[in-house]
C-alpha cells in the first residue's frame, strides 16, 4: 500500500469514509484557478522564509531518494539547516519545512501563511513532530513563522515573519497521535471502508451526495442555521430526511416553514414581502463588488492578507425590471484604485434611491473606504446609510424547497430565472475572479491574456447585478400576484 502522509492521517481522524477513498484516488481532485493560486502563494511564502536561512540545505527527489538524503544530511555536522526534510516511520511520511540543528537535537520550524494562530495548523505540526522523532530523538523546539501584519511592500523580509514557540501544544497533540497511528492505518487499509456516520462537517463534503446523503433529496441540512444541539436530536432519533422530522421538534420559525414547503410541496411567500420590497425607493441601484485579497502585498503601504477592491458594476432601474444604465470600472491592476473607486461611485449614485446590493458585503467594503478616504467620509456614508440587503428580503419572505436552505445567489437564481445562469462566462465564481486579478497585478500574464482575463471579470460582474435585477423583478410580480405560487 501507497504511504500515508500528513492530510491522509488528519482525514482519517476527521472522517474515515472520506479518508478511505480519498487514499484511493476516489475522489474528484478538479483544481480551480483559485485552488492553483493559493498554492502558488504558499509556495512563495516558503521560498522568502527560506531565505532566511542562507545556509540551508534543499531536500529533494521521489520520496525514497528524499528519506535517504534526509538521513545523510542529518548525519552531516556541517548541515546546520535542512529545507523540506522527509521521514518515513512503518508506512508513515512526514515533511517538515525546515529544520534547525540546536545543540546535540533539532528544532522544526513550519511556515504557515497566516498571521493568526489556529488548532489546525497545531495538528499538522504535531503529525509532523511524532513522524520525525522517530528518527530524531532530540526535538528540542517546535516553531512556527506566520505572517507580520505590521509588513510592508519594501521593508526587509525579516520582517514578513513572526516566530511563535508553540512547542508544548504540538508535543503534547504528538503524544495523542502517537496512540492512533495503528488506527488511521487500519482505516485507510482497510478492504472496505467504514459505514459513514453522519456529522455536521457532512454537509459540506465532496463525498456527500455519495455517503451520508444518498437517495435523499431533501436532507436535514436543508433545514436553515441548524444548530448542533438540534442536529444531534435528530439523528439520536434516526432522523435524516426533513420528512420524517416529527410534529413536536423544536425548529425555528424559518425552520417549521422550510419542513412546510417540503411536506406540503409548495412554495413560502410571506405577507410581508409586498411591503418589503416596498421599502426599496427608486431610482435604485443594483450593486456588485469584486475584490482581491494576496498572502504578500501587492501593492504599497498594505499588510499580508488585505482585501482590496478591484471593480464594480450596477445597473440603474426606474422601477422593476426596467434598466435604465449600466456602469462599471475595472481597476488598473498595476497600482492600488480603491480612491478612484471611491470617488466613481460618489458620482454614479448620486444622493437619491436604493441601493441593492446580496449580503452585507458591500457594506463592508464602503465602510472600509470611508476609513482610507477621510475626504469622503460623508458621501460614503451616505451611500451605506441607502444600502437595502436583498438576500435579507429574499431570506425572510420567500422560499422554495429547491433553494435546499441555501440563499446564495448562486443557489437561487437558477431556481427563480431558470433561463439565466453562470455556466457560459469564462469567470463564475468569486474565488476565481480574485485569483485571475491577482495573476494579473503579479505579472503573471501577457497582456493579451490581461485584456481577455479583464473582459470576463466584467462580465462576471455584471451578471451579478443583472441577476438582482431579474430576482427583484421575480419577487415583485409574485407580490403583485403576477406569478402564482
Amino acid at each position: 500500500m501507497k504511504p500515508i502522509n500528513k492530510s491522509l492521517f488528519l482525514k482519517s481522524l476527521e472522517c474515515p469514509v472520506f479518508a478511505w477513498h480519498f487514499y484511493r484516488n476516489l475522489v474528484s481532485k478538479d483544481s480551480s484557478l483559485s485552488d492553483d493560486f493559493l498554492i502558488l502563494e504558499a509556495k512563495n511564502i516558503h521560498n522568502m522564509a527560506k531565505m532566511l536561512f542562507p545556509d540551508g540545505v534543499q531536500v529533494s527527489g521521489r520520496m525514497e531518494d528524499a528519506v535517504n538524503q534526509t538521513r545523510r544530511l542529518l548525519s552531516d555536522k556541517n548541515v546546520k539547516t535542512i529545507f523540506e526534510p522527509v521521514f518515513e516511520y512503518e508506512g508513515f511520511v512526514a515533511k517538515a519545512d525546515i529544520i534547525c540543528r540546536s545543540g546535540d537535537g533539532w528544532q522544526i520550524i513550519e511556515v504557515k501563511s497566516g498571521n493568526k494562530w489556529k488548532n489546525k495548523y497545531i495538528s499538522d505540526m504535531a503529525y509532523s513532530a511524532l513522524i520525525i522523532s522517530k528518527q530524531i530523538k532530540c526535538i528540542s523546539k517546535a516553531q512556527m513563522m506566520l505572517l507580520s501584519k505590521d509588513f510592508r511592500l519594501g521593508k526587509p523580509l525579516d520582517e514578513l515573519f513572526t516566530t511563535v514557540d508553540c512547542s508544548f501544544d504540538v508535543f503534547t497533540k504528538a503524544d495523542e497521535f502517537n496512540n492512533l497511528l495503528n488506527y488511521s492505518k487500519e482505516i485507510l487499509q482497510a478492504d472496505n471502508p467504514q459505514c459513514g456516520k453522519l456529522k455536521m462537517a457532512c454537509k459540506n463534503c465532496s463525498m456527500f451526495k455519495e455517503c451520508t446523503g444518498k437517495n435523499i433529496e431533501y436532507h436535514i441540512f436543508d433545514l436553515p442555521r441548524l444548530s448542533k444541539t438540534v442536529f444531534d436530536k435528530l439523528c439520536d432519533l434516526g432522523i435524516f430526511q426533513i420528512k420524517d422530522i416529527p410534529e413536536d421538534a423544536e425548529l425555528t420559525d424559518m425552520q417549521k416553514i422550510v419542513k412546510e414547503c417540503v411536506m406540503k410541496d409548495k412554495i413560502f411567500v410571506s405577507p410581508g414581502l409586498k411591503e418589503g420590497l416596498g421599502k426599496i425607493k427608486f431610482p435604485a441601484y443594483y450593486l456588485d463588488f469584486e475584490s482581491v485579497m494576496t498572502i504578500y502585498p501587492l501593492y504599497d503601504n498594505i499588510p499580508p492578507h488585505t482585501q482590496i477592491l478591484t471593480q464594480y458594476s450596477i445597473h440603474k432601474c426606474d422601477e422593476p425590471g426596467n434598466v435604465t444604465g449600466h456602469f462599471e470600472y475595472i481597476a488598473d491592476h498595476m497600482k492600488d484604485c480603491r480612491k478612484t473607486i471611491a470617488e466613481k461611485l460618489t458620482e454614479v449614485l448620486g444622493t437619491d434611491g436604493s441601493i441593492i446590493t446580496y449580503s452585507s458585503f458591500e457594506h463592508q467594503i464602503i465602510t472600509k473606504l470611508i476609513k482610507l478616504c477621510p475626504d469622503l467620509k460623508d458621501q460614503l456614508q451616505a451611500i451605506c446609510d441607502r444600502i437595502v440587503d436583498f438576500e435579507e428580503i429574499l431570506r425572510m419572505n420567500y422560499y422554495d424547497k429547491n433553494f435546499h436552505g441555501r440563499t446564495s445567489i448562486k443557489k437561487v437564481l437558477p431556481v427563480m430565472i431558470s433561463d439565466m445562469d453562470y455556466t457560459e462566462l469564462e469567470i463564475a465564481e468569486g474565488g476565481v475572479a480574485l485569483s485571475a486579478f491577482a495573476y494579473m497585478a503579479m505579472g503573471l500574464y501577457d497582456q493579451d491574456k490581461i485584456e481577455q482575463t479583464k473582459k470576463n471579470l466584467l462580465e462576471y460582474c455584471k451578471l451579478d447585478t443583472l441577476a438582482l435585477v431579474k430576482m427583484h423583478k421575480f419577487l415583485a410580480d409574485v407580490a403583485d400576484n403576477k406569478i402564482k405560487h
